[in-house]
């Protein structure tokens, strides 16, 4: 997925129209709420970034700017995906040898696999939308690459060649979630854990398409997050509900880093 920034120098661009600059300006404004390299504060700006989305589903919003179609699903949840990497960001001040990445390819683990009466060490990998954790030499894993810069820092979105992560936390985010994209995830999550034990697998979404008991039933309330309640442009934020993810990220970043 395309990063929030990305969206927004699009629409700033010096060749884009009046009205996409407009909203690209609305958006800079609003990522410097929460931005944390700006200043921001990703918690106390949590209702103006679910204001902000239910802005952008408004069919007068949608209209003024055209968004439809792919921009219509991919906008909201590339603004998501930055709010939550500056509140996860937010609490990695005391832990400096941590980094935190976006969109890159994370290992699962090594896994043992047969094909043709041989064993073979193979480490599938998926793109995580947000990660917590090192950054190794990828044929040395011990070989642990510190941090640049002082906090806060931007998330790392490509890895530099020979290297790979070794995750402590990922989150898959989701404006919405459907009953089948729990399910992708649950079985992402159980592979994610197995391979990297002290990884802690989450899921955050805004809002959700699906019957909550079945999180219940799988177990994984846990691991599972719905920070907000309602439809496409009446999201309620659920400060409650946000607490519990902070409180969360906070113990297991204690639990393994101190």
């Amino acid at each position: 997925m395309r990063l929030f920034s990305d969206y927004i120098n699009d629409f700033l661009r010096g060749d884009a129209t009046a009205l996409q600059q407009e909203l690209g300006q609305i958006l800079l404004e609003t990522q410097a709420g929460f931005s944390v390299s700006a200043g921001g504060n990703p918690v106390g700006f949590f209702d103006d970034f679910v204001s902000r989305y239910n802005w952008l589903g408004d069919r007068a919003t949608k209209d003024r700017y055209s968004i439809a179609q792919n921009l219509a699903r991919n906008l909201p949840g590339a603004m998501m995906q930055d709010w939550l990497i500056n509140l996860i960001c937010s609490l990695l001040r005391p832990y400096p040898t941590l980094n935190i990445f976006t969109e890159v390819k994370v290992r699962f683990g090594f896994y043992p696999l047969w094909n043709a009466g041989e064993v073979a060490l193979h480490s599938p990998s998926e793109r995580s939308d947000l990660c917590v954790g090192y950054l190794v030499d990828a044929n040395n894993l011990s070989q642990v690459y510190p941090p640049e810069g002082e906090w806060p820092r931007t998330a790392v979105s490509r890895l530099p060649a020979g290297t790979a992560v070794i995750p402590l936390i990922t989150i898959n985010s989701k404006i919405r979630v459907s009953q089948s994209e729990f399910f992708d995830w649950q079985g992402r999550e159980t592979l994610m854990t197995k391979g990297n034990p002290n990884c802690l697998s989450l899921q955050v979404a805004l809002r959700k398409e699906m019957d909550s008991d079945i999180v219940e039933a799988a177990q994984a309330y846990e691991r599972w997050f719905l920070i907000g309640n309602g439809t496409e442009t009446n999201v309620v934020p659920d400060h409650e509900e946000l607490q519990r993810l902070i409180h969360v990220v906070g113990e297991h970043l204690r639990e393994r880093m101190t």
